[in-house]
């Protein structure tokens, strides 16, 4: 989406305004989809295009499965805790979160990678603000693996 908003030849004009709807529907759990056009006269997906037109954003409700909610409120009697770990906007997975019952104490990615951690979390190493963290946001498939290795070493799986 992101992207797309880059190549919007309008940029300057329109980005603080759509990021602020993303923001708003993903307050409410709902992903954002853009949608943008471009003229390319010669009809070739090689030709080279007009510029791009930024049309609009549509929210998307992908709820979790019809289960999930049930699930995770079996598991901490079963001895298991558990911890969402998506590559959703943080405000989607607290949001999703709080839906399943689960707690809204998650971070986004950067706050494994040291950065932009709070003042709350700021002096906790990485270990120890996972286990406290109900989630993380906005992580890419090695922040996935990074904190399910740190798990299995801490707990001794």
């Amino acid at each position: 989406m992101f992207r797309i908003i880059h190549l919007a030849h309008n940029k300057s004009e329109i980005e603080r305004r759509v990021h602020a709807v993303i923001a708003k529907f993903a307050e409410r759990g709902l992903k954002s989809l853009a949608v943008a056009h471009q003229e390319v006269p010669e009809g070739r997906k090689e030709s080279p295009g007009g510029p791009w037109h930024f049309v609009g954003l549509m929210p998307l409700f992908d709820p979790p499965r019809h289960d999930s909610a049930k699930t995770i409120r079996r598991a901490p009697n079963l001895g298991v805790n558990v911890k969402m770990i998506t590559g959703v906007q943080l405000a989607v997975g607290k949001e999703t979160g709080r839906r399943l019952g689960m707690g809204t104490n998650m971070y986004p990615s950067s706050a494994l990678l040291g950065q932009n951690k709070d003042e709350s979390i700021a002096a906790l190493p990485v270990d120890d603000l996972i286990e406290k963290a109900d989630g993380f946001a906005g992580v890419f498939p090695e922040h996935k693996y990074e904190i399910v290795k740190r798990l299995q070493a801490w707990k001794q799986f």
